[in-house]
């Protein structure tokens, strides 16, 4: 999801002692009356200050260095407020889990599924690194598809992207439960659910999710690909009318970042449009489901609450590069 920020001081040093912090032996002579006054120091930049102002307008996006990075920031300044977090956290979730990158053009989609094992552990039982969360939803996914499966068979590839039917079908193996699928966004809806302490998982415009986090004069023309995110967070923008609600997004692309629920629905919109596919999954955590035929069945449940959505692959996107975020 994934910090390197410097270690603050414990104090701040002041330009008045760092002239008198050298000791008796260390000072120059004192000079005549008469010689110049030495020039002022010139004070240097530390090298983790930035040598440039942000440009204005510009939101904070968490973008990795390149696709496939481990973890990547959290949004963390001037964020909203969850008010799903307490809700979610007495659900088995981990309301604060960091986002896990897609390793591959295509890798959306499992990159989407590590996340949601991730935070489908509670914050007292841990969480395990990017590799292994990725071996866990291949091993689990592996249990519930093909001949594995006493229902239908599915295949899950993650290698190509990730048809709605596999998303169905890796999360039940996975021990959550796709409670609703609403293939046309509603905002009185998804805010209900989360704030019940549930997630959504979104088959979205890549372009169009994105640009709901960008100035105008950055926003992407054109659609973009078929894409999955994460919807971990809500804030009710201090209104009662939920169409001005505010949802986080968990994007495996372009991380952490917070959108309207307008703009939330000209993504899903833009999914059908452009792309034949869109909608969202309401997710419950299900701890309590453990063994391979419990985990088979509710693949199998979870398939019939989202066979409403046409089967397309959502892959990725072309993540908003550096040059495009200063």
């Amino acid at each position: 999801m994934f910090n390197s920020a410097p270690q603050a001081l414990s104090k701040p040093i002041h330009p008045a002692v760092l002239k008198d912090a050298r000791t008796p032996m260390e000072t120059s002579p004192a000079r005549p009356v008469s010689s110049p006054a030495p020039a002022m120091p010139r004070l240097e930049r530390d090298t983790f200050q930035d040598t440039k102002p942000a440009a204005k307008g510009v939101p904070r996006l968490s973008v990795p260095d390149a696709t496939g990075t481990s973890e990547l920031p959290f949004l963390r300044d001037l964020a909203p407020e969850n008010e799903a977090a307490q809700a979610q956290a007495d659900k088995g979730w981990a309301p604060t889990a960091s986002v896990i990158a897609q390793s591959s053009d295509t890798g959306c989609g499992e990159a989407t599924l590590a996340f949601l094992s991730r935070a489908s552990r509670s914050v007292t039982k841990g969480s395990l690194c990017e590799k292994q969360e990725r071996a866990t939803v291949r091993e689990r996914a592996s249990q519930v598809s093909r001949a594995r499966s006493v229902h239908a068979p599915v295949d899950v590839n993650l290698d190509d992207g990730a048809t709605p039917t596999e998303m169905a079908t890796a999360l039940g193996g996975l021990g959550i439960e796709v409670t609703d699928g609403f293939a046309d966004f509603d905002a009185a809806a998804m805010s209900k659910v989360m704030k019940a302490g549930q997630f959504g998982l979104a088959l979205v415009d890549a372009n169009a999710i994105l640009n709901g986090a960008l100035a105008p004069e950055q926003r992407r023309n054109g659609p973009g690909q078929l894409h999955w995110v994460t919807i971990d967070g809500v804030n009710s923008n201090g209104t009662a009318d939920t169409s001005d609600d505010l949802f986080r997004v968990k994007d495996p692309v372009n991380g952490e970042y917070w959108v309207s629920a307008r703009d939330l629905e000209s993504a899903v919109q833009a999914g059908k449009e452009h792309h034949g596919s869109g909608g969202i999954f309401a997710l419950e955590n299900r701890p309590d489901v453990g063994g391979q035929k419990e985990r088979d069945a509710l693949a199998h449940l979870n398939r019939e609450r989202t066979a409403s959505f046409a089967d397309k692959n959502g892959v990725g996107s072309k993540r908003l590069s550096l040059g495009e975020s200063s």
